[in-house]
Order: structure tokens, then C-alpha cells, then sequence
């Protein structure tokens, strides 16, 4: 691809399917696959969160979807901006893995690495046990949270548009 032909926004879904409620970032990809969202890539990630420094470094502008440990409760969405901020703490998304997306953002925010929009839409899951599907609550986030991500990436393309036109 070419510069122009970059997509504008990288949507990363993270997560496993076949881990409960950890399938929540891939379900929510399935279902904006299914949008006309021209200059939007969807892109799923179930392993390396480091890898996400590389996948985000020729988009200007990046949301990720992805489960957390509920803290108040299952189900609930959390959309956090991360651009200025560091994910607060009790909001690290669960991770199998020594660097997870929290550590992930500040090592890119250290680094100069950061897309200029960074976001999160993180839902409080339930059961994140091998084989089990997603539970009902965090199923039905996936609605909620697709249907809000058409929302701001409509918006956020329609003034990449304007300001591509001034």
C-alpha cells in the first residue's frame, strides 16, 4: 500500500475465542467486518501484544478492543482514551503474557511509538475458562460496543475528510 491508500484507522481486536470471555475483541471484529467502513483495518491479535507497537506504526490513528478482569461488573464497557494517558490501574486487560497492553502503551509511549489517537474499548468479562463460549453479559457488550465503534469511525473518517478537504 501506498501512503494514500493506508488505511486511516487500525482497529485492534485482542483476544481468544476459545477462552471465553476473552473472545470478546474477535467477536466485536466479526461483527464490524460485516460494515461498509472504507478506510478502517480490522486487524485481530491473540498472542504478541509487543507485536502491536509494529501493527500501529503506519496508522495515525488506532482503537483497541479487547477483555479485562471485571472490577465492578461483568459486562459493563469501559472506552478509555490512551493517547495522553496511561491505562489506569485495575484497567490492564488480562494477559497470559509478561507485557500486556498496558505495558505495551507506556513502552511505545517511552519510545516515541504512540499513533497520534490511541483508544480502548475494554469489557469487564466473566469467564475466561479454555472452551467455554463468551458469557451472556459480555455477548451481549458485543452489540453495544460494535454499534459504538461504527458510530466514532464514522465520525473520525468524516473529519479526516474535512480536513483532507480544507
Amino acid at each position: 500500500m501506498t501512503g494514500s491508500d493506508q488505511p486511516s484507522v487500525l482497529v485492534v481486536a485482542i483476544g481468544n475465542s476459545d477462552r471465553g470471555d476473552d473472545g470478546f475483541g474477535p467477536s466485536v471484529a466479526s461483527k464490524l467486518r460485516g460494515e461498509a467502513l472504507s478506510g478502517v483495518r480490522i486487524l485481530e491479535r491473540s498472542g504478541d501484544v509487543l507485536a502491536l507497537i509494529e501493527d500501529w506504526s503506519s496508522s495515525p490513528s488506532v482503537i483497541i478492543v479487547d477483555a479485562m478482569t471485571s472490577i465492578t461488573k461483568p459486562g459493563r464497557v469501559h472506552r478509555l482514551d490512551l493517547t495522553h494517558s496511561p491505562l489506569p490501574i485495575g484497567f490492564s486487560p488480562r494477559s497470559s503474557h509478561a507485557f500486556g497492553i498496558a505495558e505495551t502503551v507506556e513502552l511505545a509511549r517511552s519510545l516515541g511509538r504512540l499513533p497520534k489517537f490511541l483508544a480502548a474499548y475494554l469489557v469487564e468479562g466473566e469467564c475466561f475458562k479454555t472452551g467455554a463460549p463468551l458469557s451472556p453479559v459480555v455477548a451481549g457488550a458485543v452489540e453495544e460496543v460494535a454499534e459504538r465503534l461504527v458510530v466514532e469511525l464514522s465520525t473520525m473518517l468524516k473529519e479526516k475528510g474535512k480536513r483532507g478537504h480544507a
